[in-house]
């Protein structure tokens, strides 16, 4: 069976307060079970270190936690799950919500 991701053919736009958390998950099916791979405006997030930006990836990659949103977190995010049969992606737009304190 292919990658799918559920409710991978709509966009979710998804808002968080300033300084608060959120949890992005992307979650895919398929056989045998696939990898998943998440993407920040279209760079991979398995590329850089993003513990130091509270950017982290949980259960495998299933799951993006990000930890005191930051203005500079808003943005376009992608999973992307893949096996040997297909992939499938999902896109999550997300706006931080409130001013920064500089």
């Amino acid at each position: 069976m292919p990658a799918e991701i559920a409710e991978s053919d709509y966009v979710s736009d998804v808002d968080v307060l300033l300084n608060n958390s959120i949890t992005l998950r992307c979650a895919a099916g398929g056989l045998p079970r696939p990898r998943v791979v998440w993407y920040f405006h279209d760079v991979s997030l398995l590329a850089v270190d993003n513990a130091t930006d509270g950017i982290y990836l949980l259960d495998d990659g299933w799951t993006l936690y990000i930890d005191g949103a930051q203005l500079s977190h808003a943005g376009r995010y992608l999973c992307r799950a893949v096996n040997v049969a297909g992939d499938d992606e999902k896109l999550f737009n997300l706006t931080v919500l409130g001013q920064s304190t500089l």
